[in-house]
């Protein structure tokens, strides 16, 4: 922590460099000095002028924020280390540039592909202390499950991700087959390891229940074949679509919704599959796209009995498992493992205690389709007697979705909705659907198949709007706060709600939100607030890294985006620059 007082300190060493520079004995001949030797001083002046500017904009980014005496009242940023936040405003200011930040994976490649000698291991340091530091929480579960500890006394909860993944076209295809097996071990033990933290919160008195796994499916086979079987999927619905309990209109955009027909290729149990060739153009396929082989249905095979072990290992030891979206062309046939699995372990079994869904499927509002994606499953869930395990995000695939739609002149409109504006609406229109289901389910005749949710937002308004749903929905009631209170709860969560929200954020992104969710409700020591925790080595975890300096970028404007947080930061380190309170 730094001492009161180190601005001035700070500013008196400042000037007594620029002094040094320009008072210098070489500096003092310099202006005696013969004609060939006064370059010199210019440029040590040039050097001395510049650290004033370096000096200056310093000072003009660490100035005030304009921040709500609501926000500069938030205590849980004043424990944090002045060294962490200099980090992170380093990091926040970075992904505010959008030439850097889009030509970031080139150059990246090109320092760690160099050929001069120490270019790779410095690169890979500096961005171990920056943007590693900020958005991973540690190589390894047991160093997460240390974080989440930390948070938890602070009533946030963690996702753990381990956030090694294959992605479609990177060219290392052999390098990531070889991987599966490793990356399958690890998530089996940090599921295992999120089990015992539950166990160890119940036997010392605190409250079990908010511990979630997201699973990288890419990460556990060839996304090729995902691409293939979704292919599949897409074609062979309007064929299925007469089966029992088959849910299909073709009026939905790609990638559609699934149905549990899809269990013919997701699920193979030898039953033959609809032939189904060329192109499907109300969903933009085209005559060249592949479908699933014979060899394709044997990893898919074993894919679902991975992620079958996977789904009873985290039914045992009490954790949450949410299957992450991922590529649009390999959506199908996560949308239709995330159905297989709810309707197998979303469900009460007889004479066990039943505390709602461990499977979640992520729902991505920047798709078209995800009104009718959304209404689909929830209509299953109710009409076959399972839970619903809902993470309602915006999207991170945006700029590679609507290229490959361009590109490869597929028919119709790409997937995603052509704005911000349009993500936004779609987002918060999910979220009062799923408030209103939630309360509606919860006085049905079957309470316990009520819902579960995770609002993952990183957007200000869509937070106040999910706390604003749960109050005019009877999901929370108000609480009297104390005349001059600072960062007491003033909203307290039904019984039966306890458990069943919550409202995410990235790990090392928008705490502002995160500390607002953990102060705003007072929910039985259950945390509301999340945080979606990434972990892994560096080289795994490079493309999610990517992926977050992306989605920074697209959020980093505006006074509701992660500027705000960066504000709140530079606030932060001016008080403490200053000596303020």
């Amino acid at each position: 922590m730094m001492r009161p007082h180190t601005s001035s300190r700070l500013a008196s060493l400042a000037r007594r460099s620029l002094v040094s520079a320009a008072t210098s004995p070489a500096a003092a001949a310099g202006a005696h000095a013969a004609p060939a030797a006064p370059r010199a001083a210019p440029r040590r002046w040039g050097y001395a002028l510049a650290g004033g500017l370096v000096l200056a904009g310093s000072a003009y980014a660490l100035r005030p924020a304009r921040l709500d005496a609501e926000e500069q009242s938030r205590p849980g940023i004043r424990g944090v280390p002045t060294g962490s936040l200099v980090r992170s405003y380093l990091v926040y200011a970075l992904c505010g540039i959008p030439a850097l930040i889009d030509a970031s994976p080139t150059i990246l490649h090109a320092l760690t592909h160099s050929p001069v000698p120490g270019l790779k291991a410095a690169t890979e340091a500096v961005v171990r202390r920056t943007f590693f530091a900020q958005f991973v929480a540690g190589e390894d579960a047991p160093e997460c499950i240390s974080v989440i500890n930390q948070m938890q006394a602070n009533g946030v909860g963690g996702v753990l991700n381990y956030s090694a993944e294959a992605e479609l076209g990177d060219g290392k295809a052999a390098a990531h087959r070889e991987a599966e097996a490793h990356n399958l071990a690890e998530v089996n033990a940090a599921i295992d390891a999120l089990g015992e933290f539950e166990r160890h919160l119940a036997a010392t008195g605190g409250h079990p229940g908010s511990s979630s796994f997201a699973v990288k499916v890419s990460g556990l086979v060839d996304p090729t074949v995902l691409e293939r079987a979704s292919t599949t999927l897409v074609r062979t619905r309007p064929l299925t679509s007469k089966l029992p309990d088959a849910t299909l209109s073709d009026a939905v955009p790609f990638p559609g919704v699934p149905q549990v027909s899809d269990a013919l290729v997701m699920e193979p149990s030898g039953k033959a599959i609809p032939v189904a060739e060329g192109a499907a153009q109300p969903l933009g396929l085209l005559s060249s796209d592949q479908g699933v082989s014979e060899a394709d249905l044997v990893v898919l095979k074993d894919l679902w009995n991975k992620l079958y072990d996977m789904s009873v290992r985290a039914r045992d030891n009490g954790v949450k498992l949410m299957i992450d979206a991922e590529h649009a062309e390999t959506q199908p046939a996560l949308d239709a493992l995330s159905l297989l699995l709810s309707r197998e372990f979303n469900r009460p079994v007889p004479g066990e205690e039943f505390k709602g869904p461990i499977i979640f499927g992520t729902y991505q509002s920047y798709l078209r389709r995800a009104p009718a994606l959304l209404a689909s499953q929830i209509a299953d869930a109710e009409q076959n007697g399972y839970a619903l395990g809902i993470k309602l995000v915006r999207g991170a695939y945006y700029l590679a979705e609507r290229k490959k739609w361009k590109d490869e002149h597929r028919s119709g409109p790409d997937p995603i909705w052509p704005d911000k504006k349009a993500t936004d609406k779609a987002y918060d229109s999910s979220l009062s659907l799923i408030a209103s289901t939630l309360a509606r389910q919860l006085s049905s005749s079957h309470p316990e198949l009520a819902l579960s949710v995770v609002f993952a937002t990183h957007n200000a308004e869509s937070v106040k709007l999910a706390i604003d749903a749960l109050e005019s929905n009877g999901l929370a009631q108000p609480v009297p706060v104390p005349e001059g209170a600072v960062g007491a709860p003033h909203l307290h969560l039904r019984p039966d709600v306890r458990g069943k929200v919550f409202v995410a954020q990235l790990y090392g992104m928008r705490d502002d939100l995160t500390d607002r969710v953990a102060q705003t409700f007072d929910s039985g020591a259950m945390p509301v607030a999340l945080k979606y925790i990434a972990y892994g080595k560096l080289d795994e975890v490079i493309p999610f890294l990517g992926r977050r300096a992306i989605e920074n970028k697209s959020v980093m404007s505006g006074e509701g985006g992660a500027g705000a947080e960066r504000a709140r930061v530079s606030a932060e380190l001016w008080r403490r620059f200053t000596g303020g309170n």
